[in-house]
């Protein structure tokens, strides 16, 4: 079994977005403290059990029904159920097809996504009836909320900060839009390896085989140097990508600097 509790307990760092969450969610006025649990010999709080689940495809049903139109997304426990599946998923990679970025940034009371962005997602779809949206339409979409899985290839704090620190907003990468994402990643290869205006060669080889050479991320470097410029050819070859083409350079990136930063910092 999985616990949410001790899961965002122990993973969210002091720098991340879901960390301005932290008083509500691990220093609560109903936990239990640890003198208390030694003194009367309790094991655990009682309602700390109840954030367990067993596998992702339980997280998503649960978060499914943290959204039905009749429950109260306000009280406590559910609320930070909402809190502990959103930080949970969005660490094991899932988006949210329709909401791409609820997530990695969910709002700062659940209920401006379980009411107001569903309502608001229904009545551009057209699904309403008059300008009313009923609990049985609200349902159906929830129902068919799409959990994607992104990329299986983690982004190690060490180059998160690499990429937060040549962010021009600070941002962590998986905050970032997806065409943000690439631009940067053009920028972190340029950051590790551009020095006195001449680009490093290093030997690949040392990690990667003979599956990087300075050749490939030579070539890598241009195919997606178009997000880094607003000109109109830019833009031009950016649309000429598919979504599944720039998830590929993304993960392909990822790789080539993780093998960089191996190399550089061996």
């Amino acid at each position: 079994m999985i616990n949410l509790f001790k899961f965002y307990e122990q993973n969210v760092k002091n720098d991340e977005y879901y960390y301005r969450f932290f008083d509500d969610l691990v220093t609560h006025p109903h936990r239990i403290s640890d003198e208390i649990k030694t003194a009367f010999d309790i094991e655990e709080d009682e309602d700390y059990l109840d954030f367990e689940i067993f596998d992702e495809d339980e997280a998503i049903e649960k978060f499914k029904g943290l959204c039905e139109p009749n429950l109260d997304i306000s009280s406590d426990k559910n609320k930070r159920m909402f809190y502990y599946l959103c930080f949970y998923l969005y660490k094991n990679g899932y988006v949210i097809k329709e909401f791409p970025r609820l997530l990695s940034r969910p709002p700062e009371d659940p209920y401006e996504f379980t009411y107001n962005d569903i309502r608001n997602k229904i009545l551009s779809l057209n699904m309403d009836r008059n300008g009313t949206v009923p609990y049985i339409i609200r349902r159906k979409l929830v129902a068919n909320l799409t959990f994607e899985k992104k990329s299986s290839i983690v982004v190690e704090d060490d180059i998160d900060t690499i990429f937060k620190r040549i962010s021009t907003r600070s941002a962590t990468f998986e905050s970032m839009a997806i065409d943000e994402k690439l631009k940067e990643i053009a920028n972190c290869i340029e950051f590790m390896l551009r020095e006195d205006d001449k680009y490093k060669e290093i030997n690949y080889n040392e990690v990667a085989f003979e599956y990087i050479n300075n050749e490939i991320v030579k070539g890598y470097r241009k195919k997606i140097q178009c997000f880094r410029h607003a000109s109109g050819k830019a833009i031009k070859e950016r649309e000429k990508l598919t979504e599944a083409q720039k998830e590929f350079l993304i993960d392909y990136g990822i790789t080539i600097i993780k093998v960089i930063y191996q190399i550089l910092n061996k």
